[in-house]
């Protein structure tokens, strides 16, 4: 995996570093990097957007793959937690699941500009890839949304910038079923300031981040529906 150059909630740095403090294992494993600037994992991401036979936006399919080093800490901690001394992804990504709930699973989607409630993720799935981690679930909107009649673009990213989250240029973002008029996805890189990356390279493993750090390293993606 190559480095890439990710509605943030208060106090939301701290907690959701190392995937909403998923694993102090893991960042305890990870602390030999301690120095070095955010971000300190990556994720290469795939998204799909979802629409139901009547043309209405319904969901996002996520897949992330985490970048070795952190894949390897992450099933170190989970092994060293576990009666039995392993690991599984599966146990992983419920874990992840669980945690990241309440952040909405790193997604954000607005419509018209303003942020849209998620469910509850369904069918997530945890695979070891390699030595990366695969992380795989659905998260789906709480009201259908018509991409057509309204502006809509989605966003997944750390709030906090401790993981960069970003889609391969070989696996853009796509689309399942159709919308009542042809939709693509656009895909906006970011296009952060070099004060924003100063900002983001002075800061440490021990720092928090303040929350709109992410947002400013973060891809946006737009249905367009012509």
């Amino acid at each position: 995996m190559t480095p890439h150059p990710v509605s943030a909630r208060p106090g939301i740095g701290r907690r959701i570093r190392c995937l909403a403090g998923l694993l102090a294992a893991a960042f305890l494993a990870l602390r030999p990097l301690a120095g070095q600037a955010h971000p300190h994992a990556w994720i290469d991401v795939r998204s799909t957007a979802v629409f139901s036979p009547q043309g209405m936006l319904i969901a996002l399919k996520e897949q992330w793959l985490f970048d070795e080093l952190y894949s390897a800490a992450v099933m170190e901690g989970l092994a060293s937690e576990s009666p039995s001394g392993r690991a599984t992804a599966q146990a992983f990504a419920a874990m992840a699941m669980e945690n990241l709930e309440a952040y909405d699973y790193f997604t954000k989607i607005t419509v018209d500009g303003h942020a849209a409630r998620l469910g509850k993720a369904a069918a997530f799935e945890g695979a070891m890839i390699g030595h990366q981690l695969l992380l795989s679930f659905t998260a789906p909107l709480a009201e259908p949304v018509d991409p057509v009649s309204r502006q809509v673009s989605y966003a997944i990213y750390d709030p906090s910038y401790y993981i960069q989250m970003m889609h391969r240029p070989e696996q853009a973002p796509a689309i399942e079923g159709k919308a009542r008029r042809p939709c693509r996805p656009q895909l906006v890189p970011p296009n952060p300031t070099p004060e924003d990356i100063a900002r983001a390279y002075a800061l440490d493993r021990t720092e928090q981040a303040d929350d709109d750090l992410g947002d400013l390293f973060a891809e946006k993606v737009a249905l367009q529906c012509p």
